[in-house]
C-alpha cells in the first residue's frame, strides 16, 4: 500500500511529485510516456528557460529531477482507478494501492470522428462502460478501440452484455489476444453510425453493417475525464470541475495540469501540481497522521 500515487509525470505530475518528496511523503509515480508534451517541438515562453526546448527534453528533464531524489517511477498504460476507502490504480499489468491519489495525465486529444455518431451520445453511444454497461444487458455492444483501455471496457462490459464486439477502425490490434476470451475483433475500418432516434448499427467502408444496441468509446488509452466520471466526479466541457485546492468530491484524489482546463499552458500545470502535492501531503498527515 502506497500513501501516495501520483498518476502522469508531465509537468504537473512531477511537480507534485517534487512537492510531496520534500514535504517528507515519497509518491509512486505511475506514467505511459511524454503525452502532449512530446508533441512540442518548441517551448519559448516559460520561465527561466532563454534558450529554446522541446517538450519531449523538458519531459525527461523531469523525470531526471524524480530520480536524482530516488522517487519511484513505473512506466505503465493506467486502464482503471477504484475507491472503497483506498485508490485502487489499475495498469495494463499490475494492480498499485494508495490512500490518496493525484491525476495529472493530461486531456484527452482522441476524438470520435465517426460519422453521424454525435447524435446517438446519450441514446446508444457511451464513453463508460463501468456506468452504463447495466442498460445494456442480454444486448450486443461495440468498443471503440485498438489497446488495452478498449480491451478492459469490454472485459467490463462481458459478462453483461450478450455479444462484445471490439472495432479498432482499421488499426492493429494492441493488446494481448489470449485475453480477448468471447470477445470479438472486428478490425475493418468504420463509415457511420445508424438507427433512427437510438444506436442500431455500426456500418464498414467495405459496406457491412454490424448490429448493435450500444457503442462504448474507449480510444488510445484511458483519459482523466474517462477515470474521473467512472468515479462519479463531475466533468463539464471534458474536464474534472476541482476545487481552489485542486481537491475533487472524494477525499484524497486531487487533480491537476490540463486535466483540469482553464490554460492548457506548462506555467499552469506546474503550479497546480505543486498545490496537488502540498494539499495530498496535508491530507494524509491529518488522515492517516
Amino acid at each position: 500500500m502506497e500513501k501516495l500515487i501520483i498518476a502522469g509525470a508531465g509537468p504537473a505530475g512531477v511537480s507534485a511529485a517534487l512537492y510531496a518528496t520534500r514535504l517528507g511523503i515519497t509518491p509512486l509515480v505511475i506514467h505511459n510516456g511524454a503525452g502532449a508534451l512530446e508533441k512540442a517541438v518548441k517551448i519559448e515562453n516559460y520561465y527561466g528557460l532563454p534558450e529554446v526546448i522541446s517538450g519531449k527534453e523538458l519531459y525527461e528533464n523531469g523525470l531526471d529531477q524524480l530520480r536524482a531524489l530516488q522517487v519511484p517511477i513505473i512506466q505503465e498504460e493506467l486502464v482503471s482507478v477504484a475507491y472503497d476507502g483506498n485508490y485502487t490504480v489499475n495498469t495494463a499489468f499490475h494492480t498499485y494501492q494508495a490512500k490518496a491519489l493525484i491525476l495529472a495525465t493530461g486531456a484527452r486529444r482522441n476524438k470520435l470522428t465517426l460519422k453521424e455518431a454525435k447524435k446517438y451520445e446519450g441514446s446508444g453511444i457511451s464513453y463508460c462502460a463501468v456506468c452504463d454497461a447495466f442498460f445494456y444487458r442480454g444486448k450486443a455492444v461495440a468498443v471503440l478501440g485498438n489497446g488495452e483501455y478498449a480491451l478492459h471496457e469490454a472485459k467490463v462490459l462481458e459478462p453483461l452484455a450478450s455479444k462484445v464486439t471490439i472495432l479498432t477502425n482499421g488499426q492493429i490490434p494492441t493488446f494481448e489476444k489470449e485475453a480477448l476470451g468471447s470477445i470479438l475483433v472486428d478490425t475493418g475500418t468504420l463509415s457511420m453510425a445508424g438507427g433512427e432516434t437510438v444506436l442500431k448499427w455500426i456500418a464498414f467502408e467495405d459496406g457491412r453493417k454490424l448490429p448493435v444496441d450500444g457503442l462504448f468509446v474507449a480510444l488510445g488509452t484511458a483519459g482523466s475525464t474517462d477515470i474521473a466520471r467512472k468515479l462519479g466526479l463531475i466533468i463539464q466541457e471534458n474536464h474534472i470541475m476541482i476545487e481552489a485546492d485542486t481537491s475533487t468530491a472524494l477525499p484524497g484524489f486531487f487533480a491537476a495540469g490540463d486535466c483540469t482546463g482553464g490554460m492548457l499552458q506548462i506555467a499552469k500545470a506546474v503550479y497546480e501540481g505543486a498545490l496537488a502535492g502540498t494539499k495530498a501531503v496535508d491530507y494524509l498527515k491529518k488522515t492517516h497522521h
